[in-house]
């Protein structure tokens, strides 16, 4: 009789349990879209508006994705890809974006977009620890499927508009395509002789589990993944661009890596960067993005569109961002 009872105490507890979290979802699902941004700009309350200006672009319009950090938009940039070779791209960079928020942009992404090459900084695959990486995927998922994590602090900016879910408008458009523009020059006068530096070259099995997915998806969607790592005189070392091209050649992925190879780009630590070797200046992503573009010319079918009247405005966004930055052109 007392093993029944402690049995039956037993479901009990375990229904409560149950009954309690699936009244926490449904709290969490019925808050989510209130707390969510109605528009995708700043004024909003969106984070890092300049990497979901892709909403803003016309829908299936975006031919070439580059996903990353950081690093990623201070040395790329769409605009000169645009007038250089017609090409259509965006720079969906968020600062220490790692992979598990690479694989959640780019599910985002692919809501209004259909990329047909998908270029994904490297920079950020090495960690030091499984459980910080597990925490990190947990913390990624949580506020991708209940933005009400990611967005609370908006309880104190919220209008009668927040209320209705027919009022998301998401049409912000970003003039630079998600660069961030900086030219002021901090050289790093070591050079490459990072490079030689003993750094942590672990990639996660939950990270490379993530980055499998990311690659799935891409190639789910008919894009193609490209491995790119722009010079980074904080985290590169031999032994990580060693594991970048184990990881290349593992999941059949292309590599360019900027910091064991130029490739004719004629870079410069003393010109072309902006903060001491931690991110890249325009005179730098001015070199890249001329490297990326040949490259894409190169390996991939991308349509010219300069001279495709439905894309007009990139004509004119490109115009305006040399003349706001008073860059000859």
């Amino acid at each position: 009789m007392d093993n029944q009872l402690k049995k039956n105490s037993q479901i009990l507890d375990i229904s409560k349990i149950v009954i309690f979290l699936t009244i926490f979802v449904l709290i969490l699902k019925g808050l989510s879209p209130i707390f969510s941004p109605k528009n995708n700009s700043k004024a909003y309350g969106i984070r890092y508006d300049y990497a979901r200006g892709f909403y803003g672009e016309n829908p299936q319009t975006i031919d070439a994705l580059f996903i990353g950090n950081s690093d990623l938009y201070s040395a790329m940039n769409p605009l000169q890809l645009w007038h250089d070779y017609g090409y259509t791209s965006y720079v969906c960079s968020e600062p220490y974006q790692n992979v598990f928020g690479a694989y959640s942009m780019l599910k985002e992404v692919l809501t209004c977009q259909s990329p047909q090459v998908i270029f994904m900084e490297v920079d950020s695959f090495f960690s030091k620890k499984e459980s910080d990486d597990i925490d990190a995927a947990i913390n990624v998922a949580l506020k991708s499927s209940f933005p009400l994590f990611e967005y609370h602090d908006r309880w104190k900016s919220l209008k009668s508009e927040d209320f209705h879910q027919d009022t998301y408008s998401y049409n912000t458009r970003i003039r630079a395509k998600g660069y961030l523009y900086h030219d002021n020059v901090e050289p790093n006068v070591e050079g490459f002789s990072y490079m030689e530096k003993k750094r942590n070259t672990n990639i996660t099995r939950i990270s490379r589990m993530y980055l499998k997915k990311f690659i799935q998806l891409a190639k789910e969607n008919n894009a193609e993944v490209v491995f790119v790592w722009y010079p980074s005189a904080t985290t590169g070392s031999q032994g990580r661009s060693k594991t970048i091209k184990e990881l290349g050649e593992e999941f059949n992925v292309p590599v360019i890596d900027f910091n064991i190879n130029t490739y004719d780009t004629e870079f410069d630590w003393l010109t072309d960067t902006r903060d001491g070797g931690n991110h890249l200046n325009y005179n730098g992503a001015t070199k890249m993005t001329k490297y990326i573009g040949k490259y894409i010319d190169d390996h991939y079918n991308l349509a010219d569109h300069r001279k495709n009247p439905s894309y007009s405005q990139w004509n004119k966004d490109y115009e305006e961002f040399m003349r706001e930055n008073k860059i000859a052109y």
